[in-house]
């Protein structure tokens, strides 16, 4: 099959890997690409926004099947495009990419479809926003939210009234354009976080999902949960301590509400809804959809599909999902964040990488180019080490025992990505108790 693969970084990558990993040939093409995927396939001129140009590539072309990783084209009405060509897509219509590229519409959303999900209230005009913080009542922190797409960059808990008015004027001010003149503001959630990945295929005819296991992502720079937010420093699943029960309740209280509610509102979707969900003492709570593949999650769900990812995809882009589940394989995956020096805030770029092989784990590339020298870093997060064990603690071990095969001056990584579970689920405790 040929399948044109959109996007550029470890999600990418590491999807990539899976479809050529298939039983059947994949003839792969990547949008705008990266010298790593460049290994895998055939990399194309095109920016992950160029709507026009990727569609009038597929008219031509004919791939079998487009895969859109990030958000960005998928809000530009990338998928609607190339649909139009006759192609199928692996992506959502724009429409239905406004549950992550507004944050206002999803929350309308989810209020209009009884999705449990924090208090929340909606300002375009700085003077009520200011006037709304300035009476808050429902604690700190004030969550404040850039309505639009602002690279993961547009939530701030501010743990003051003075710093959420500083963050309201500065969004409406234009801090990241018209993305943040209209602002979101929430009432804090309280508990623990956890990923939820959902293939979703809805349209006027029916409606199917299949839930993928539930991940943690871990986003602070260092360990023990301190410092800033980044993009993610690792991810594992499934979670130890979730139990049957738990999954189903996920499923009866978010799920299927949102599936219900995509077909009521009209909105076709044919991708994957990323749940991002807070489970709090009334159970859990929906914080924001993605609609697309998380990362680094999709690097650990990748190793724990036991399916043709591409026949698997194919599915959902023709409208022929029809099962609720996925096969998967035992035990528990784990992906460990290789950062450059400076990140978050920045990242040193073209430090050479000493890159071994580890044994038995796989090295996903999301920020690194090819010279003729060899490997070197080119964006903050540069690397992930993912593998698999029969358990969160041995595979917490197995990737430990790889680092030392890759390093570069500067490299930052997290050493306890799932040890704060793994302690948790020993201690015999629930996802209800507070987190060890």
């Amino acid at each position: 099959m040929k399948i044109l693969l959109i996007g550029s970084g470890g999600r990418e990558h590491a999807m990539a890997m899976k479809l050529k990993s298939g039983p059947d040939p994949v003839e792969l093409y990547a949008a705008p690409g990266s010298d790593a995927l460049a290994g895998l396939g055939t990399c194309l001129p095109f920016a992950v926004e160029d709507v026009s140009g990727i569609a009038a590539w597929c008219a031509l072309n004919r791939p079998g099947l487009v895969v859109v990783g990030p958000e960005v084209p998928l809000v530009a009405g990338l998928a609607d495009a190339v649909r139009g060509e006759g192609v199928p897509v692996f992506g959502h219509d724009a429409a239905t990419a406004r549950l992550e590229g507004s944050k206002a519409f999803a929350k309308d959303f989810m209020v209009r479809h009884g999705i449990p999900c924090a208090a929340s209230m909606t300002f375009t005009a700085l003077e009520p926003a200011e006037a709304a913080i300035r009476a808050w009542s429902l604690g700190l922190p004030i969550v404040l939210k850039a309505d639009g797409l602002a690279a993961g960059k547009g939530v701030v808990l501010a743990g003051s009234r003075e710093e959420a008015l500083a963050t309201v004027r500065a969004f409406m001010a234009g801090q990241f354009g018209e993305a943040s003149r209209k602002v979101v503001l929430e009432a804090p959630l309280v508990g623990m976080e956890l990923s939820l990945h959902v293939l979703v295929d809805v349209d006027a005819d029916h409606a199917a999902y299949a839930v993928l296991p539930p991940c943690q992502d871990h986003k602070r720079i260092f360990d023990g949960d301190q410092g800033p937010n980044t993009g993610g420093m690792g991810a594992f699943g499934p979670i130890p301590f979730l139990s049957p029960a738990d999954l189903e309740r996920l499923r009866r209280d978010l799920v299927e509400p949102t599936v219900a509610g995509l077909r009521k509102d009209g909105l076709r979707a044919r991708g994957v809804l990323f749940l991002g969900v807070m489970w709090t003492a009334r159970g859990p709570e929906l914080l924001e959809y993605n609609v697309r593949f998380g990362d680094p999650e999709t690097q650990v769900l990748m190793e724990l599909l036991d399916e043709d990812l591409a026949s698997l995809l194919l599915e959902v882009a023709e409208g022929r999902l029809r099962r609720d589940s996925v096969k998967l394989r035992p035990g528990c995956a784990i992906a460990v964040v290789l950062a450059a020096g400076g990140y978050p805030e920045g990242a040193e770029k073209d430090v050479p990488i000493a890159l071994g092989a580890p044994e038995g784990v796989k090295v996903v590339h999301a920020g690194t180019r090819k010279t003729q020298e060899g490997w070197v870093t080119s964006g903050g997060r540069v690397l992930n080490l993912v593998t698999t064990a029969a358990d969160l603690e041995a595979a917490r071990a197995k990737v430990e025992g790889a680092v030392a095969d890759v390093h570069w001056p500067g490299m930052q990584r997290r050493r306890d990505i799932g040890l704060r579970a793994l302690n948790h689920a020993a201690a015999g405790r629930t996802v209800a108790d507070p987190f060890l």
